[in-house]
């Protein structure tokens, strides 16, 4: 067995962190520590024995009567006390409305520290808390952040208690989580925030295995970058630029190449290039947008996957959409782009991240979500190619993975006609009559297809296929129907 990752599992109370990350680290034959049992015991004891925050030394004297016991297969989810197994006690209702004021006690966090770090040795662990990839693991190998809004989660503890949802003891539920969640966020020491390098997976809405499934993924993605014999399923859900790079062998000898900053904001690269573009564009077509550009937030993640039959798409898109959004567009672009000065410079000033097609599946992937986890605007083409003749083509997952684990806003966009301006083969596009950029309305797929496909929602294999169909009939809907293509029905 090799080594593995070093994985920390942060998320707010109730976010699924201990089972799913056990569930997780059982799949992957991964050691698992809930440092929050930690926590809880010593909260436990401290409430049994009348010790408040006030007595930081008392608090930390607690330390040394806590242990967590591993099962039979690694696993460190439960806590003893006095040799017997309290890990029942320490996850009651009383602890709940104290663990976060006892936790927040600056002595107390440190005389855990080194306990959890030493925990980590030898690797091949996952290790949930609060604080792991922030404080604990800064250094992690991979960090995860599992989220969930106040609802689902206070609607999930109430279902463990066997509790009406909609009765007033779960009412009561969702008050406290959302107390915790302001003590934790808001506390001085180590306070509950996802680490700037950590994943952001949220989870409302989706069945336990399928979150379960999200972690394990993730986890296998990172091994895949890590060790190159190892194999991941990422290249199904890479919805690239460059079609044929999940076919291609990696190429070992390529200059590393440094990610592209986000665009956050329309710099003069990009508001200069816009305008050059929309001049040019304008001498060949009349180009008409059309739709509600107005419903494209101007803050949050942002998903605008359009149909691809023309090099003129990226400019009819972005050139145009730039100035009217107000914010700028991120794109994944072939790396050898990167290879000329000057084209480098501009694209990595102008929002064009760079994919290395002999290896781009798992890392343009985490591009991708990493702009959209930083709650910005990316725009892919699902076909991940043009289309030769101007119609629809079978789209990949990947849109619909991204969708689902970003719960970004998607934004279908339809550009018709962009095939007669510049046809796939042909070196200079050609005079035609107009183009059009249509904007179709903004949803979140996880809800559209919960209401469309409620069990395909509920399983993540299904998810992805039937999220990707969903979103590219949506695209169709916006092209002419000669364009229609594979979506035409």
């Amino acid at each position: 067995m090799t080594r593995g990752l070093v994985v920390a599992l942060d998320g707010p109370a109730s976010s699924g962190k201990s089972s799913v990350g056990a569930a997780a680290a059982a799949r992957l034959g991964y050691r698992f520590c809930d440092t929050g049992l930690l926590y809880r015991a010593v909260t436990w004891l401290a409430t049994r024995r009348g010790i408040g925050e006030g007595d930081p030394a008392a608090l930390v004297r607690l330390v040394d009567e806590v242990e967590l016991l591993s099962d039979e297969v690694g696993r460190l989810a439960h806590v003893a006390i006095d040799g017997e197994d309290a890990t029942a006690d320490v996850r009651g209702p009383e602890v709940d409305a104290a663990v976060s004021a006892i936790s927040r006690v600056p002595e107390l966090r440190a005389a855990l520290l080194q306990r959890q770090r030493r925990l980590v040795d030898g690797g091949r662990i996952i290790m949930a808390g609060r604080d792991i990839g922030t404080v604990v693991l800064p250094d992690a190998d991979l960090k995860l952040f599992l989220d969930a809004s106040a609802e689902e989660r206070a609607r999930r503890r109430a279902e463990e208690r066997g509790l009406d949802p909609a009765g007033p003891e779960a009412a009561e539920i969702l008050a406290e989580l959302r107390r915790r969640d302001e003590l934790d966020s808001t506390r001085v020491v180590a306070p509950l925030r996802a680490a700037p390098d950590a994943i952001r997976l949220r989870t409302d809405g989706n069945a336990f295995e399928a979150s379960v499934e999200l972690v394990v993924d993730a986890i296998r993605e990172r091994e895949a970058g890590v060790a190159p014999t190892a194999t991941t399923d990422a290249k199904e859900e890479l919805p690239s630029n460059a079609p044929r790079s999940a076919r291609r062998p990696a190429r070992s000898a390529r200059r590393p190449i440094e990610p592209t900053p986000i665009a956050t904001r329309l710099n003069a690269v990009i508001t200069i290039g816009s305008f050059v573009m929309r001049v040019i564009a304008r001498i060949f077509t009349r180009v008409r947008i059309e739709g509600d550009v107005t419903a494209i937030p101007a803050a949050g993640g942002v998903l605008i996957a359009a149909n691809h039959a023309s090099n003129a798409d990226p400019v009819l898109i972005g050139a145009f959409l730039n100035p009217r959004l107000g914010r700028p567009l991120n794109w994944l672009g072939k790396r050898e782009v990167f290879d000329w000065p000057v084209l480098s410079w501009l694209a990595r000033h102008g929002g064009v991240h760079p994919v290395d097609r002999g290896a781009a599946d798992v890392e343009a992937f985490r591009s991708a979500m990493r702009i959209l986890e930083a709650g910005h605007v990316l725009a892919v083409f699902p076909e991940g190619t043009r289309s030769p003749d101007g119609r629809l083509q079978a789209a990949k997952d990947g849109v619909a993975v991204l969708a689902l684990r970003s719960g970004a806003l998607v934004v279908p966009i339809g550009v018709g006609d962009s095939d007669r301006l510049w046809p796939k083969g042909r070196r200079m596009p050609r005079f035609t009559k107009s183009v059009t950029v249509r904007i179709g309305t903004p949803f979140v797929l996880a809800e559209a297809l919960a209401a469309e496909d409620p069990v395909a929602a509920a399983d993540r294999r299904l998810a992805k296929t039937a999220g990707t169909a969903l979103i590219m009939r949506r695209i169709a809907a916006l092209l002419p129907e000669r364009q229609r293509g594979a979506y035409a029905d």
